[in-house]
């Protein structure tokens, strides 16, 4: 077994646990990391003159310093030293732009399988740079030590004497470029660079043609390589000009790399058709240049109906192929100018640049038409339908977010309508000015860390102990102040950012909970799970580097699931369960009693208990209708060998006729409010032993 290769590391994380998931992804792949991490410019700057670092990693976004700042510090200073963003938070189009201002490579957190590849490649090439500075060097300092190093040199060394003839040709030319030196040796070129330094670009554009080196060079074996070219001057004792030294490098590593960057951040990984940032770069373009003509862009989302029930019948892979033919069935009656994106699970979006209302009705129709056909998956005839949603600039938007926002509503109106295409129209839109500021403005609030979590306690109605608590996000608005859930949750769901937002809360709550364990606390933390949390399926995997990343045990989180999400999609929602409740995280039913599901449903679901309603809960004093639902479900619950919390409760009235029912915990306002942890802390060590709660 090969020993660790040993690396010395400069991490600018201010995160103690993502940097030990780094360090541990490093060590699997190979590597020692003798490490320091930094989280501010001064100590950044410190670690910098302290040593040579052989690889630097940055998170995007830290609260006292940002790592495009980082970057640009140690790109001021001249140092080349491999720069690699790893963030959850960075975004595909901050990607992009994070490459051009020098950084080498982003790899996302919560994925980490190309951060050794990526660090493997970043090493390399790095010991190419060192190799090249150490030829430069040497080629001024003696021929003896020049022909040593371009002997071994795994660049491509060029030496053209005074009188355009080359002079040197080695061992790496012959691989790169793929001429022997016995065929290019003593063969001039017709070039004179002794008689002026501004020869040197002149030198290059001959060198060039010498070898037919274009944008891509194509080898005497046929080969076609990507190559980047240097030139410089050579002197002698005297001053005076020697010769032109060209260093010439095979790069198709890194633009295969940086080709699979931009693939990432612009296409669709299952159908290679546009992402939603693609899109969204060109509607960017698209709207004001449609303007300037008094056109529009017309703007058309389109959802399949009823593809879960194509999923849970014929399995996943077949779904999958399905949305495979798509892209080319709805090419095959659009225009070449047209865009045709997949926006996420069986949604698409349709750009059409100059285009009036009428014109984009009938390319949905279009579009409608050329779906009827059978798809025929491994010899099985599938018939879907879809609904459209139709937006059209500048009346119904003129910008890109406001444009797919209007344009999903309006798909949504054709769904409930059956009539397949809908116009949007401000009297089908339920969602305010203000909703919509907000729709844009999310992201930016989880990339920022502009959100907060409280927490409401939990007690075990028999022992009267501090069991758990119950994580509630919460967000810090700069114009609007502290925005409740309920109001963006919402618009995260349907915007695709409940991914991004669930696993912020996750993160959040497990790394307080570890704070609590440190202290002597041990409390359950407990977090909600939407509808479209339970259709991911890298959740579970995405959870468990989270627990691993935190330092917390798994049986210490709780996920809450409504049971209305729960019938969704009950299948896909069975197998996620069964794939959280394997790994020892409890499971619980949120809400219970307010959707449409049986016990007998929930003897199914692998969960570890249910919550009742606080609207059964909250007048069952005085309510006995209320009091005989309560007593049922925590009769019938138990028989199933599950626990019951009640959630809602606002007074000891109803806390005492909870225990006197046997319901095992309960939480609600007469217990405590979510409380932020400052708060808490206090809470637990004052209110609740008062009270006779104890942890």
């Amino acid at each position: 077994m090969a020993l660790p290769i040993q690396i010395h590391t400069l991490i600018v994380e201010d995160s103690e646990e993502d940097t030990e998931l780094l360090l541990r992804e490093l060590q699997k792949g190979g590597y020692d990391p003798i490490h320091e991490r930094v989280e501010t410019r001064e100590s950044l700057q410190a670690a910098l003159d302290n040593r040579r670092w052989d690889i630097i990693f940055s998170d995007y976004t830290m609260p006292q310093f940002k790592g495009t700042e980082a970057l640009a510090l140690l790109r001021e200073r001249g140092n080349d030293t491999p720069f690699l963003f790893v963030s959850g938070t960075i975004g595909e189009d901050r990607a992009v732009a994070a490459m051009k201002a020098g950084a080498d490579d982003y790899i996302i957190k919560g994925n980490l399988k190309r951060l050794i590849p990526a660090v493997n490649r970043e090493l390399r090439e790095a010991e190419v740079r060192r190799e090249r500075k150490k030829a430069e060097e040497a080629l001024q300092e003696s021929n003896q030590t020049l022909e040593a190093v371009v002997q071994s040199s795994p660049l491509a060394i060029i030496v053209i004497d005074p009188a355009g003839n080359v002079r040197m040709w080695n061992p790496a030319a012959e691989q790169i470029l793929g001429w022997s030196a016995r065929e290019v040796l003593g063969r001039p070129i017709p070039i004179r660079p002794e008689e002026t330094k501004k020869e040197t670009r002149e030198a290059e554009r001959e060198v060039k043609r010498f070898v037919n080196l274009e944008r891509r060079y194509k080898r005497k074996d046929g080969v076609l390589i990507d190559t980047s070219i240097s030139t410089s001057l050579l002197c002698n004792n005297d001053g005076e000009i020697s010769g032109v030294m060209w260093i010439i490098a095979d790069i198709t590593e890194r633009k295969r790399a940086e080709a699979t960057i931009k693939q990432m951040a612009y296409y669709d990984t299952l159908t290679a058709l546009p992402n939603r940032t693609l899109l969204h770069n060109r509607l960017q373009q698209a709207i004001p240049s449609a303007a300037d003509e008094n056109k529009s862009v017309g703007l058309l989302i389109l959802d399949l109906d009823r593809f879960r029930e194509i999923n849970d019948t014929l399995g996943h892979p077949r779904g999958d192929a399905l949305l495979q033919q798509i892209g080319p069935r709805l090419h095959a009656v659009l225009q070449p100018s047209d865009t045709i994106a997949r926006l996420g699970g069986d949604e698409f979006a349709v750009m059409l640049p100059r285009i009036d209302s009428e014109q984009a009705a009938l390319a949905a129709g279009r579009l409608l038409k050329a779906l009827e056909k059978p798809f025929l998956i491994e010899g099985i005839p599938i018939v879907i339908e879809a609904s459209i949603g139709m937006a059209l600039s500048p009346e119904h938007g003129e910008n890109p977010d406001s444009l797919i926002q209007h344009a999903d509503i309006a798909m949504y109106v054709a769904k409930e309508n059956k009539k397949g295409v809908a116009l949007y129209s401000r009297k089908v839109d339920k969602h305010s000015p203000r909703r919509l500021a907000l729709l844009g403005e999310l992201r930016d609030a989880i990339e920022n860390n502009h959100l907060f979590l409280v927490y409401q306690p939990k007690i075990h109605l028999w022992t009267r102990r501090v069991i758990g608590v119950e994580a509630l996000v919460r967000w810090q608005h700069p114009q609007y102040g502290v925005i409740p859930p309920d109001q963006f949750i919402t618009i995260a769901e349907h915007s695709g950012l409940i991914q991004p937002l669930t696993l912020w809360v996750v993160k959040t709550a497990l790394a307080q909970c570890k704070i609590w364990q440190r202290e002597g606390k041990a409390p359950n933390v407990a977090v909600n799970l939407s509808a479209r949390n339970l259709e991911d399926p890298e959740l579970p995997d995405q959870i468990a580097g989270l627990l691993v990343a935190s330092g917390v045990g798994s049986a210490s989180l709780n996920l809450e699931i409504t049971e209305s999400a729960l019938m969704v999609n009950p299948a896909q929602a069975m197998e996620t369960l069964t794939r959280l409740k394997n790994m020892e995280i409890q499971l619980s039913i949120d809400d219970f009693g307010t959707g449409y599901s049986s016990l007998g449903y929930l003897k199914k679901l692998p969960v570890h208990q249910i919550k009742i309603d606080k609207s059964f809960v909250k007048e069952m004093a005085t309510d006995e209708e209320d009091a005989i639902i309560v007593r049922s479900t925590i009769e019938l619950t138990h028989n199933l060998g599950l626990k019951v919390v009640a959630e809602g409760v606002e007074s000891e009235e109803v806390l005492e006729k909870l225990a006197a029912l046997d319901c095992d915990a309960a939480q609600g306002y007469h217990i405590s409010r979510p409380l932020p942890p400052s708060e808490l802390n206090a809470w637990f060590t004052e209110t609740a032993p008062a009270k006779g709660w104890n942890l």
